[in-house]
């Protein structure tokens, strides 16, 4: 995976992604790069050669190898059923929520 880099005075250390500058000078739009495995930082606004010449090898190395990347799965569990969740009368007697009578 390409990892830019930011320069900040006279440090250097690794980004969180490409600024839209960098994606435009190779020809990339930010939900192309996304959707191609790139990290989009939307924050950034300078332009770096090295991050530019970084992107081209990368996407010159994708065409040749013909790396598809899929979307992320989703990682949260969707809600449980009403009857599970208690919001039922049924579900409530289930889950031991109804009091019983005397």
């Amino acid at each position: 995976m390409v990892v830019p880099i930011v320069k900040r005075g006279d440090k250097v250390r690794e980004g969180r992604g490409f600024s839209k500058g960098e994606l435009k000078e190779v020809g990339l739009s930010p939900s192309e790069a996304m959707r191609l495995g790139i990290p989009v930082d939307k924050r950034r606004r300078t332009v770096h050669e090295e991050n530019v010449k970084r992107l081209k090898e990368y996407l010159e190395e994708a065409k040749k190898t013909g790396i598809r990347f899929n979307k992320p799965k989703q990682t949260a569990k969707p809600k449980r059923g009403r009857v599970f969740r208690g919001l039922t009368s049924a579900g409530k007697k289930m889950r031991g929520l109804r009091k019983r009578g005397p």
